[in-house]
C-alpha cells in the first residue's frame, strides 16, 4: 500500500498566544460565531463538540430556567478564543492539558468549591490522580497537577478551597484494530510499529497527541525510555521523530488522520488494520459492519480530561448562573448523555441515576450488555452480549501511562513533527 500523507502544520504555543485574529476567523469558518450576544439572562459557553451538543445545553436551559448558548469550535479556534477573548463567553468547557497557558494568563477565575454542591462526590481521579488506591497517576498533564489554586488564581499544592476547572467528562484512549486482519489480539503499543502491519497503520496527525502514542509504541518495543512522555526534552523528541521518519520512508504508515470521520473511514474502507483511535470511533466502525476492537495495552492507556471553567469577566447574577450550570453538569443528566457515547463523568454515582441498569453495567462496570443499547440519540449501537473493550471504568483508569499534555518544547515538537510529515 502507498502511504497517504495529509499535511497540516500544527499550531504552536507562540501562534496561540499571538494570533488571536486568525483564531477567531478560523472559528467563524468552522461554523461558530465570532461574537455571541448576551441578553439580560443566560450564559454563553464554548468548547468542543464532545460537550457542546444541542441536546445538552437545551436540557440545561430547561432545567435551570435560563438560556445556555453553546458554541462548538475546532480545537485550535476553541483554544484561541478561550485564551484571548474571555469577554466572549462565561463558561469555557476546556481541557486540563491546556492549563500551563490558561492558569498564568488568568483568563479564568478560581472556582470556589464551597459553591459546588457535589464537590465531595467528585472522584479522586482529579483530586489525587488515583481513581483507586493502587492506580497509576500517569505522566504528563494529569488533572490533579493542574487543579488546585488559591483565591487569587495562583497554583498551590492541594487540596485547597479553589480549583482551576470543575472536572467533567473524560476517557482513556488507545489503539483500534480489525481482529480479522491482524490475526491476533493487540496487547501492546509496540504493535503500532510491527512489520506485520507495514503499510496499513494510521497515526493521529496532532503533534501533541500523536507523538505520545508513538512514544508508547517505542517504549513497548524496548528501544528507548522517556523520562516523561508528556513533557519530552529536545533530545527525546529528536530520537522519536528520527525513528518515525525512518518508518515513514520505509512505507510503514498508510495515513495520518485528523478527524474522527477520517479514522472511521480508514478502517471501514480496509485501508488500515490498526491505528491510534478515539473510543467512539470503534462503535461507529462496528455500526458499519466492520469488526473493530479497542486495545487495552499492557503499558497503559493515554488519558484526557475536560471540564468547566468560568471566565474572569463573569460577575454578579451572571456568575451565579455559571455556578448553577456547573452544578447542573455534576447532577447527572449530562454525564449520562455522554456515557452513551463512551465517556465518563467525575461523579459516577449521580450519572447512574440517569442510566438504565443495563447501561450502567455495560458503560461503567464493563459487564456484557444484557440487551441492545442506544447512543444518546436513540440509535442502537451496542448489541446484546457485547463487552466493552478495556473493562470497567475503574480498570480502564487504573493504568494511565500518560495524559494529553502541552509540552515545554511544544514549538520544537511541532517543527520536528512537520519535518516528519514532509519526509
Amino acid at each position: 500500500m502507498s502511504v497517504k500523507n495529509i499535511r497540516r502544520r500544527g499550531r504552536t504555543r507562540r501562534e496561540f498566544m499571538g494570533d488571536s485574529a486568525k483564531v477567531v476567523a478560523a472559528g467563524a469558518l468552522a461554523g461558530g460565531f465570532p461574537h455571541i450576544a448576551r441578553g439580560s439572562e443566560g450564559i454563553r459557553t464554548i468548547g468542543l463538540a464532545v460537550s457542546i451538543i444541542n441536546e445538552i445545553q437545551s436540557k440545561a436551559s430547561e432545567d435551570l430556567g435560563f438560556a445556555i448558548r453553546g458554541q462548538a469550535l475546532g480545537y485550535g479556534a476553541m483554544f484561541g478564543k478561550m485564551l484571548n477573548q474571555n469577554d466572549q463567553y462565561e463558561v469555557a468547557e476546556g481541557y486540563f492539558n491546556d492549563m500551563d497557558l490558561m492558569i498564568p494568563a488568568k483568563v479564568w477565575q478560581p472556582i470556589d468549591t464551597q459553591r459546588i454542591k457535589d464537590w465531595d462526590k467528585v472522584t479522586d481521579l482529579t483530586k489525587t490522580g488515583r481513581l483507586t488506591p493502587e492506580s497509576n497517576p500517569g505522566q504528563g498533564d494529569a488533572p490533579f497537577r493542574h487543579l488546585w489554586l488559591d483565591a487569587d488564581g495562583n497554583r498551590v499544592e492541594g487540596p485547597s478551597r479553589y480549583i482551576s476547572m470543575l472536572p467533567g467528562w473524560h476517557n482513556a484512549d488507545s489503539l483500534g484494530y480489525n481482529p480479522e486482519d491482524t490475526g491476533r489480539p493487540i496487547e501492546s503499543w509496540a504493535e503500532l510499529f510491527s512489520e506485520d502491519f507495514a503499510g496499513a497503520v494510521a497515526l493521529l496527525n496532532a503533534p501533541q497527541i500523536g507523538v505520545m502514542d508513538a512514544a508508547l509504541g517505542v517504549e513497548g518495543l524496548g528501544i528507548y525510555t522517556f523520562k516523561d512522555k508528556g513533557n519530552m526534552t529536545r533530545e527525546e523528541i529528536d530520537f522519536l521523530i528520527d525513528f518515525l521518519i525512518e518508518k515513514k520512508q520505509a512505507g510503514h504508515f498508510r495515513a495520518f488522520w485528523e478527524t474522527f470521520g477520517q479514522s472511521v473511514n480508514l478502517m471501514v474502507s480496509g485501508e488500515v488494520v490498526l491505528e491510534s483511535m478515539w473510543s467512539p470511533a470503534v462503535t461507529a466502525i462496528k455500526a458499519e459492519g466492520i469488526p473493530c476492537v479497542y486495545a487495552f495495552p499492557k503499558e497503559g492507556m493515554r488519558g484526557w480530561h475536560g471540564g468547566c471553567a468560568i471566565s474572569a469577566k463573569a460577575s454578579g447574577a451572571v456568575l451565579d448562573q455559571c455556578y448553577e450550570y456547573l452544578n447542573w453538569w455534576l447532577e447527572g443528566w449530562g454525564g449520562a448523555f455522554v456515557a452513551r457515547q463512551g465517556y465518563y463523568m467525575s461523579v459516577p454515582e449521580n450519572v447512574r441515576k440517569y442510566l438504565e441498569p443495563e447501561e450502567w453495567d455495560y458503560w461503567y462496570e464493563g459487564k456484557p450488555a444484557a440487551k441492545e443499547l442506544p447512543d444518546p440519540f436513540g440509535t442502537i449501537i451496542v448489541p446484546e452480549g457485547e463487552i466493552r473493550d478495556g473493562g470497567s471504568y475503574w480498570d480502564r483508569f487504573r493504568n494511565i501511562a500518560v495524559w494529553n499534555s502541552l509540552m515545554d518544547e511544544n514549538d520544537y515538537l511541532v517543527e520536528r513533527w512537520t519535518e516528519f510529515l514532509n519526509a
